[in-house]
């Protein structure tokens, strides 16, 4: 099967832990630019030295942009929902303005109802990640 070449996206993960730094790192590694937006510590982490991603077949430091403002969604075509639970409403409600009108939020929370609870924030299409 040919490869078919992508333009690089602009991607915004909004929960900057685990689960938000390994999609965010496959992505950067992929060549997609990739805002981290988390808690002042880890961005300033990632703003000085990247963000350190291991693997089973990688040991790299991955170059990202970050911020602590819901502001950095702005722009971003793909934004991945990955705050906890507990700061849905509140995260969805931060990002609204920001998002443009073709983005596309993918929810990689756990919980049954997050989907929706983001969903009520904003018009543009929230997918789970699992159904």
């Amino acid at each position: 099967m040919d490869s078919i070449e992508r333009a690089p996206i602009r991607v915004a993960v909004l929960g900057a832990g685990a689960v938000g730094c390994f999609f965010g790192g496959m992505l950067a590694r992929a060549g997609h630019r990739v805002t981290l937006i988390g808690r002042p510590v880890h961005v300033e982490a990632f703003r000085k030295s990247g963000l350190h991603f291991e693997g089973l077949e990688f040991d790299e430091r991955v170059a990202v942009e970050a911020s602590t403002e819901a502001a950095a969604v702005r722009g971003a075509r793909l934004v991945l929902f990955c705050v906890k639970s507990t700061d849905t409403e509140q995260a969805a409600a931060q990002i609204a303005p920001f998002l443009d009108a073709g983005s596309v939020v993918v929810n990689l929370q756990n919980g049954v109802d997050n989907t929706e609870r983001i969903q009520a924030r904003f018009p543009q299409p929230v997918i789970p990640s699992v159904v």
